[in-house]
Parts: C-alpha cells; structure tokens; sequence
C-alpha cells in the first residue's frame, strides 16, 4: 500500500452523496466499492429510491465548483451532454406581485451580468455524468442492486458491512464505511445496536409540496428565460413556482405549495394552479405546450438536521454523508451542493491526515465538525425563509426578527451596488459562509441603512 490510509473503503448508496464520497476515497484507499440498493439502468435515469428526482433541481454554484475539481472537463461533458447554460444577473428572472426582477425580493429591476455562469440539467443527466466519471476510476467498484443490511463490528469500531446479493448475504469487510444512504439511511437503527446514543436533531415542519412535468416548447424563440421563477413573498403567497430549461430543448416545470396548498397532478389541475400564481409568464409558457412527461407530486413535511458533531463518542470506521446527516427544504436548492461541500471536506481531511501520517484515527469527530459548519449556512438560510411562514413548526432561531430587518436594509443596498449583489449571490450559492454578509466594512454599510430606514430616509 503506498500513499494510503487503507485497503478497503465502503460507500452505502449510489446516489450523487455517494457517488462523490466515492471519488474522493478513491484516493486514498486501495479500492472503493460503493453499495447501491437499486437497479440503475444505464443512461441519465432517475433511481427509484430518490421520489424528488423528476422535480426541478438546482445545481449551485459552490456544488458545480466542487464537481470541477474533482471532475476535471466536468462542465464541458455536462454541455456536451445538453446541460443549458445561464448567466446569473442576467439569465435567472423572477416574476412576483411587483414584476419581473433578477433578485428574488425583487430589488434588483434591471439585469447584470455577475459574472457567473451556471448550468440547468435534469437530475438523471446529472447524476449519470458522476456516475460515469466516479466508476471510470480503476478502483472504484459500483455494485447495483445490493442492500447493505448491517454494520459487521469489531471492538469499538465498524469494520465493514453485511450485503445483501441475489446469492445472499455476505460479510465484506473495509477499514472506512460511509453512509451516503440519504434521508431513509438505516444509521440511526445500526448506530443504536450497537450502543450508540441517538445524536440530538433540529426539525423545521416546513410542509411543503411540488408537483412537475416537462413541456415542449413549440416556439424555440419564445425570449423566456433558461431559469423563470414565479411567486410572491411570504407570509402572504404559499403557492410558488420554477421552471428550467433542460437538455433536449425540454422546460422542467414545478408548481409547488406549503400547508396543504398543494399542486395538483391532473392536467387541468395543473395549468389551474399556474395560472393562479401571483405573475403569468409560466403559464403563458405551458398554457399551449406540449406536455412530453407524466405529472408526479413529492411532499416534504420536514427538514432535518441529526447532530453528530455532537455525540462524544462515535465508532471508528463509520461515517455519514449528505441528507443521512441533513435534509433541506427541496424548494432552495441545496441538498446537492451541501453534499458536495461536504465531500470536499472529507476530501481535504484526508489529504491532511495522509500528509502528516495520521491514519483515521477519531476521523468522525472531525470530519462531523467540519460537516457541520459546511451546513450552518444553508440550514440558516433556509430557516429564515422557513420561519417567514407563521405555520412552519419548529423552534425559531433567536434574533430572526432583527436579522430580518439587517437583511431588508443588505437588499436595498444591493439594488444600487452590483459588488454587494455578487456577494449576496455567492452565499446564497453556498461559494461563501453566511459571515460573509456581516462583515466590515459592508456591516457598517448596513447598519447606518437599518438606521436610516428606522427614521424613515
């Protein structure tokens, strides 16, 4: 074994969280086998066990940057693939009760180009490039149609897995396991066999909904947008909606709604609910479309934070990754690119133990720590546009009123200058921590703002 820190890695689950834990173990173990329950036909197909894959997903920019360094030529076999690209400030309108804008408070009216380029792709076309470019590494195994059962224990620590194969059961052993399962991961149960505490949680009852289908477009030149968002502010509009430029010259369309205001899945439910939203460009888009792809609904009830930075003791040999740690609110777009982030981590905590000769010794206790601050930014983000609904159930951060005003007087500041609007794109894109915003000299900036608009000036 040379320049490693084992033989064996084992991922569990084959969705982009595992995938991406699986190229960066890559470099660092003998040989990488990643577990995956479903049967993945080859091509950009959406797994069975991912219910959100046929809605409209984002990748942002943080997660895009991560997949391009460990994807080198990521972004070009994305285009060539069919990804759309889009310029931010420029390509991404949003349409309220006020018009149309290209900020989503509606601040910014007219357009700037930020300076970033983005890409709008369905999830399968996605999650079917990390997968050729992650099982195109010679050492890395994706085994389909196998279920990881069980933790196989030894001592104090995991030492591999139990697989369910068509042959049977079968003890693989491995000196790291990752579990990239996602949100229905079987950690908790596995953990608590073997006398693990259950890790504290944080639950936001965001109950929310969307329903989607693609369309064909008959006029290419119809001058919409690549990216078209359309709703109101909170409290007073539940009902939202996006609508993406795919590959194949197709538009994804999700209507979505919170507190049982939820889309329909019927035809003419459907177009009802569009043209109800508080701006009409969507529905003018689809109303004489063709619809090329069944209606499919997803609920969401909560969102989910497991706390495992703060368990004091944890098995060696065990991670988690991704939603198995964290699930977002799908409606803001983060659960891939906090996955991402969160690969990436591990990714430089490794580089850092091979370098000084560590090995993986109480690996979880840091890579858990850095997991965490990796999601601060995205669940508070969230959160606060949660809690703007007085229905969203959970436990309000404190401070979130004066945090609104603080933000409200940032946004009217990035209307008149574009260095502040980039700065607020690169958090919410998750390339920057939400600190970013608060610091000096642009605190004081606000804060004299907030002071003004108190007085009202």
């Amino acid at each position: 074994m040379t320049n490693r820190l084992g033989d064996h890695a084992i991922v569990i689950g084959g969705s982009m969280a595992g995938l991406m834990t699986g190229r960066v173990l890559a470099d660092y173990f003998d040989h990488v086998t990643v577990f995956e329950r479903d049967e993945i036909e080859t091509g950009p197909v959406i797994h069975k066990s991912i219910p959100q894959g046929n809605h409209v997903h984002a990748l942002l920019y943080g997660g895009q940057r991560v997949m391009s360094q460990l994807y080198p030529g990521f972004i070009g076999e994305l285009k060539e693939l069919g990804a759309v690209p889009y310029r931010s400030g420029v390509d991404v309108a949003w349409y309220g009760p006020q018009g149309k804008s290209y900020s989503p408070t509606g601040s910014v009216r007219e357009p700037h180009d930020l300076g970033f380029v983005g890409h709008t792709m369905s999830r399968g076309l996605l999650e079917h490039l990390v997968r050729l470019r992650t099982t195109a590494l010679p050492n890395v195994t994706l085994e389909i149609g196998s279920t990881v059962e069980e933790l196989v224990q030894s001592g104090d620590g995991v030492r591999g897995v139990i697989v369910a194969r068509e042959t049977g059961s079968e003890t693989v052993n491995a000196d790291l396991v990752v579990d990239a399962g996602g949100r229905g991961s079987h950690a908790l149960r596995w953990l608590t066999s073997i006398g693990v505490p259950r890790p504290s949680e944080t639950v936001i009852g965001v109950d929310f909904a969307y329903t989607s289908t693609k369309y064909r477009i008959r006029n290419s030149d119809n001058g919409a947008e690549p990216v078209i968002l359309v709703g109101g502010p909170p409290p007073d509009f539940t009902r939202g909606a996006g609508v993406f430029e795919i590959e194949e010259g197709t538009r994804h369309v999700s209507l979505a709604g919170r507190f049982g205001d939820y889309p329909p899945t019927d035809d003419a439910g459907f177009l009802a609910f569009a043209k109800s939203l508080p701006a009409s460009p969507l529905f003018d888009l689809i109303e004489s479309a063709e619809r090329i792809a069944d209606i499919t609904h997803h609920r969401f009830p909560t969102s989910m934070w497991r706390h495992y930075e703060g368990l004091a003791d944890f098995p060696p040999g065990f991670l988690l990754v991704g939603d198995a740690i964290c699930s977002f609110n799908p409606v803001y777009g983060q659960g891939m690119t906090s996955a991402a982030l969160q690969t990436f981590a591990l990714q430089e905590i490794l580089g850092q133990r091979l370098a000084q000769s560590r090995g993986l010794e109480r690996l979880a206790r840091e890579f858990f720590a850095k997991a965490a601050e990796v999601i601060a930014t995205p669940w508070a983000l969230a959160a606060a546009l949660d809690f703007a609904y007085p229905q969203t159930r959970g436990e309000r951060p404190a401070g979130m009123s004066e945090g609104a005003r603080y933000f409200a007087a940032l946004d009217s500041l990035q209307s008149e200058d574009r260095d502040i609007q980039r700065l607020i794109l690169e958090v919410f894109q998750l390339m920057k921590p939400l600190s970013a915003l608060s610091e000096e000299p642009l605190r004081n900036r606000v804060l004299e703002r907030m002071q003004k608009r108190k007085m009202g000036g």
